[in-house]
C-alpha cells in the first residue's frame, strides 16, 4: 500500500481559514497547541522524533531521524528493557538578522520503548552521522537455569 497520507485535522483547516481569519498569530498558535494534545499520536510530537527499530541475532538496531541536531543535544538511557531517548531542539539565532517566519521546530521531545529482551548497557553504541541517530543495544545473554540440591 503506497500513497499514505496521515490527516491532521489541524493542517486541514489551512485549506479553509477564512473564518479565522480575526486571530492574531499568538492565539492561533496558542489555539494550536491546546488542540494538537487531544490529535497526537502516541509519543510522538509534531517536532519529528521519527524511529525504526530492528532486530540482529545478538541486538536491537533502533534509527531516529535528528537533522540539525548536535550530538550534545541527545540524551540516551538505557536500562534493563527500557530505551529513552531525549531530544532538544534549538533555534537558530543569527546576530543582525530578524525572523520574519519560523517554521522550523524548537523545544524537547522525547521517546521510550520496551524492548522484548533485557539489553546489555555496558556495551551499547551509539552514532550520530548525518542526522541520524543509531542505537545498537546488544541482548543480554539469557540467565542460564541452574538446578539446586536440596539437603
Amino acid at each position: 500500500m503506497t500513497g499514505l497520507i496521515r490527516f491532521s485535522p489541524l493542517a486541514a483547516r489551512a485549506y479553509n481559514a477564512a473564518p479565522l481569519n480575526f486571530f492574531n498569530g499568538d492565539v492561533d498558535r496558542a489555539l494550536d497547541a491546546l488542540t494538537s494534545q487531544f490529535f497526537a499520536s502516541e509519543n510522538v510530537s509534531e517536532l519529528g522524533l521519527r524511529a525504526d527499530v530492528s532486530e540482529t541475532e545478538s541486538a536491537y538496531v533502533l534509527r531516529f531521524d535528528v537533522p540539525g541536531v548536535a550530538k550534545e543535544s541527545i540524551n540516551v538511557t538505557v536500562e534493563d528493557k527500557t530505551v529513552k531517548i531525549e531530544v532538544t531542539y534549538g533555534a537558530t539565532v543569527v546576530e543582525g538578522e530578524k525572523a520574519l517566519r519560523t517554521e522550523r521546530p524548537t523545544g524537547n521531545v522525547a521517546r521510550t520503548f520496551r524492548l522484548p529482551v533485557s539489553v546489555n548497557s555496558d556495551a551499547a553504541s551509539a552514532t550520530h552521522e548525518h542526522g541520524v541517530l543509531t542505537l545498537t543495544l546488544p541482548k543480554a545473554s539469557a540467565t542460564l537455569q541452574k538446578r539446586i540440591a536440596i539437603n
